[in-house]
């Protein structure tokens, strides 16, 4: 049962990286990107825009990421979907002003000053994006278990597994899994999350991104189970 688990998340454990939330500052590196009127930033217009943000006070950090920056922490966070990375070039992603701000300043002030400006694509701030990712965990969800995909190369679902090795979880992991939720005193309540809900929710949460979006299929979606849990048992570590 517990060999088609390949991760476990909650709300708890994301905000907990709360004051490392960042916002990132893309630029114009593709005349095709978003607002950027088929044009690419200029060198005028990525040193004004560093200017900017070095001067505002709520900034405590400004870092500049080039294309092949970018497409290595992309590699590294995304190394487990293979599909992606084949479709996925540095040509498909921005150079990029990330930005680290003080404590408890307005964020959306920072956001506001340097959105429109020549040369800038968007301004996405992580610590928005994340309250949207989690929208769906909190406060109707706390946590998820994510089921094994096709091809996945974790090894709980690459070994161990018999015949469903490195395939999808089985209806007999899937059935053995809900069974275990049923009886765990700590889970209230569950829901199966199939691929085709996972995709829409998805494309819910990129909406915009569309080198993303077209990159993804449903098929590289996973399954996973949401639940809503009580109090910890009385005795549990």
């Amino acid at each position: 049962m517990a060999s088609a688990v390949v991760a476990v998340s909650s709300p708890a454990a994301a905000a907990a990286g709360d004051a490392e939330w960042e916002i990132r500052v893309f630029m114009c590196s593709s005349p095709s990107l978003l607002d950027c009127r088929k044009r690419t930033a200029t060198g005028a217009e990525k040193r004004a825009v560093r200017t900017l943000l070095e001067g505002m006070p709520e900034v405590e950090e400004v870092r500049f990421v080039d294309r092949a920056g970018m497409y290595a922490s992309f590699r590294r966070d995304f190394a487990a979907n293979k599909p992606l990375l084949r479709q996925v070039t540095a040509k498909d992603l921005s150079e990029t002003f990330v930005l680290r701000v003080k404590e408890g300043v307005d964020r959306d002030s920072v956001t506001r000053a340097v959105r429109g400006r020549p040369g800038v694509s968007s301004v996405v701030d992580a610590a928005d994006w994340q309250r949207d990712a989690l929208s769906r965990l909190t406060p109707d969800w706390d946590g998820n278990i994510v089921l094994c995909a096709a091809g996945s190369p974790m090894v709980s679902c690459a070994k161990g597994r018999g015949k469903a090795n490195q395939k999808a979880a089985t209806a007999r992991e899937r059935a053995a899994m809900a069974t275990a939720l049923a009886k765990d005193p700590a889970v209230l309540s569950y829901v199966f999350e199939d691929q085709r809900t996972a995709y829409e929710n998805f494309k819910d949460d990129l909406a915009g991104n569309d080198a993303m979006l077209s990159a993804i299929r449903m098929t590289d979606m996973p399954e996973s189970y949401l639940l809503t849990c009580g109090p910890m048992p009385t005795g549990t570590p």
